[in-house]
């Protein structure tokens, strides 16, 4: 491949995924990209139906997008081969003779994008700054919705400390999210996915030590505590939604939500997931009524805010997530 092409997978692999575990794989043929899940890199305990790998499909996708139009070119989306385990996105890149400016900020905001899990300063967000958020959220069958109101807030903070508590009570969840941490720089160095000590703001230990304290002293009430604080230091909570439960629903809704998360970077603004409702099907539902989304399935939410950002997640090599002809 080519030095542009190798720039736009280079942007796209960039962008979030669940624990970090970038469950995708790229084709390049010519002027066509084609964006397939990885299943190998699927996360059952906590995203049974894959929802949120196809989301993460969608950040990149919207990734890709924006860098080709930060590199001169159009790019023309097919999702109608999103169906079941034999999925793919095909993105046929034509050169364009227009600038755009706005997609440049974009473009350069893809690798400064992050998760950012740390206390945030308080600070509200300026109204002119939360209705750039709600442009850039705009995307058919997908919903958007922001929380800046206390009273607002508290209510959806009990829903995550109930979700923390029924995850962190379940072994299976529990053996998953160890499973994907990396305790110390040779583990981070050596597989280059999933959620680094740094990132998490831990200090570097042994994969035993780890085990035992994610095991045995990291507990429902202290993880279900730690969020509403979290939730708390911040300025918002902003909720995506979808009115379609399929994998083209689930695509869209991770452009949009990418949109906006390279959007907030550009204005300083940080975010980090607080997805616990929306990961546990019965509180999924108690979302959905309590915030009367009639049909629509409320499926990322997190909060944002100013801080100082934190060490970046890591990716693999593009080699390794680039297939060469047919997969």
């Amino acid at each position: 491949m080519g030095r542009v092409s190798t720039r736009l997978l280079t942007a796209a692999a960039q962008a979030p995924s669940g624990h970090n575990a970038q469950p995708w794989k790229f084709v390049a043929e010519g002027q066509r990209v084609r964006i397939l899940p990885d299943l190998s890199r699927r996360l059952p305990a906590v995203d049974p139906d894959d929802h949120a790998l196809f989301i993460s499909l969608g950040c990149a996708l919207e990734n890709l997008v924006v860098a080709a139009r930060g590199e001169g070119y159009n790019a023309e989306v097919d999702d109608t081969s999103l169906v079941g385990e034999n999925s793919e996105i095909r993105v046929h890149l034509q050169p364009s003779e227009t600038e755009d400016r706005h997609e440049d900020r974009l473009y350069a905001a893809i690798p400064e994008r992050q998760s950012t899990r740390r206390t945030y300063d308080g600070r509200p967000i300026p109204s002119a700054d939360l209705r750039r958020l709600d442009d850039a959220s705009r995307r058919d069958g997908t919903g958007f919705h922001l929380f800046t109101d206390p009273g607002r807030i508290e209510p959806l903070i009990e829903l995550v400390e109930e979700g923390n508590r029924r995850q962190f009570s379940d072994p299976a969840f529990v053996e998953e999210l160890v499973a994907w941490i990396r305790f110390n720089p040779r583990e981070v160095e050596g597989r280059k996915d999933g959620l680094t000590h740094a990132v998490m703001g831990l200090p570097s230990i042994p994969r035993w030590l780890g085990r035992f304290v994610m095991r045995k002293l990291v507990t429902p009430g202290s993880q279900a505590r730690s969020a509403a604080r979290a939730i708390r230091s911040s300025a918002a909570l902003m909720l995506f939604t979808t009115d379609r439960a399929h994998p083209r629903g689930w695509v869209d809704l991770g452009r949009s939500f990418e949109r906006v998360a390279l959007t907030a970077t550009t204005l300083d603004i940080r975010q980090a997931h607080m997805n616990m409702p929306c990961e546990v099907p019965t509180l999924r539902e108690e979302l959905r009524w309590h915030l009367g989304l009639g049909d629509a399935h409320p499926l990322l939410l997190l909060r944002i805010g100013y801080a100082k950002p934190m060490p970046r997640s890591p990716r693999r090599p593009l080699e390794e997530v680039l297939v060469k002809g047919s997969p």
